[in-house]
């Protein structure tokens, strides 16, 4: 339940109370606020500023996307949302792959802007270029974020699910 109030909160990027939270996942108001009081102690929500009469929390997402490195306070934590997100990654990319319909010739893909589902590849960086390749990569995910740009979501509009990793080549040897 936690998770899945994190990806709402994250996703949406509205405040939201406990009672309409609750409302959407099946769960009484108080169950909701003890989940979202442990998520607040994990870094992963915080309570927003009053809103409406005061009588009710709101809360929001800690961040404008979700970073396990720097949100998550919890090495437990960090860990569960790591894990619940690569389950969910890899079942949509095996629902992805294993649709009815006909896959497209993957230059047809590019030529119409489709981005691939999974790459992996490895770099050769020196600390300066992976500063510089993670500024990039965030001034990208921010330009699309709909924190920064809520008219993303308008008509045509499609939600895209993205993850990046970028992981030393030494981790391997420890």
């Amino acid at each position: 339940m936690r998770l899945k109030v994190i990806e709402e909160l994250f996703d949406t990027q509205q405040p939201a109370t406990a009672t309409e939270l609750a409302q959407r996942h099946g769960l009484t108001p108080s169950a909701m606020s003890y989940h979202l009081r442990a998520l607040e102690k994990w870094g992963f929500v915080k309570r927003s500023a009053n809103q409406g009469d005061g009588r009710e929390r709101h809360w929001q997402a800690a961040a404008g996307r979700l970073d396990v490195t720097s949100v998550a306070d919890s090495r437990a934590a960090t860990l569960g949302v790591v894990d619940v997100e690569l389950n969910d990654l890899r079942e949509r990319l095996s629902k992805y792959v294993k649709r009815d319909k006909e896959t497209p010739n993957p230059d047809t893909w590019r030529q119409e802007g489709h981005l691939a589902a999974l790459s992996t590849g490895r770099f050769y960086l020196t600390p300066e270029q992976r500063a510089d390749l993670g500024r990039r990569i965030g001034e990208i995910l921010l330009e699309y974020s709909p924190t920064t740009n809520p008219d993303n979501r308008g008509e045509g509009a499609e939600k895209l699910y993205y993850v990046f990793s970028f992981l030393p080549g030494d981790i391997d040897d420890a």
